[in-house]
C-alpha cells in the first residue's frame, strides 16, 4: 500500500500526549488508512505523520475527520533509513 507524508501546524500547547495517543490508536483501527510512524513536538506545535492508504484523499478526508489541521500531504517516494535507500 502507498505511504503518505504528511505534516501539520498544531495549537501550542492545547493539543496533549492524550490527544496524539487517541490519534495514533485510531489510526491503528482505521479500515482505510494505517498508521505507519510519527513525528510531534507539543510545545511548538508541529507534526509530520507516514501513514499508509490508498491514495491521498483518503489521508486528508481522515485528517478532517479527526479534526487535525493539515499543511501537506505528500505521496512517499523514497524511503531512507540506516544510511539504506528504498524505492517505494
Amino acid at each position: 500500500m502507498p505511504k503518505f507524508l504528511s505534516t501539520h501546524t498544531l495549537k501550542t500547547r492545547t493539543f496533549t500526549r492524550e490527544q496524539f495517543e487517541q490519534l495514533t490508536q485510531a489510526a491503528q483501527r482505521d479500515p482505510v488508512i494505517r498508521g505507519f510512524r510519527s513525528f510531534v513536538n507539543l510545545s511548538e506545535g508541529k507534526a509530520a505523520f507516514v501513514l499508509e492508504a490508498t491514495n491521498k484523499e483518503d489521508v486528508a478526508a481522515w485528517f478532517k475527520l479527526m479534526k487535525i489541521p493539515c499543511d501537506s500531504i505528500n505521496r512517499v517516494e523514497l524511503e531512507g533509513y540506516g544510511g539504506v535507500i528504498n524505492e517505494l
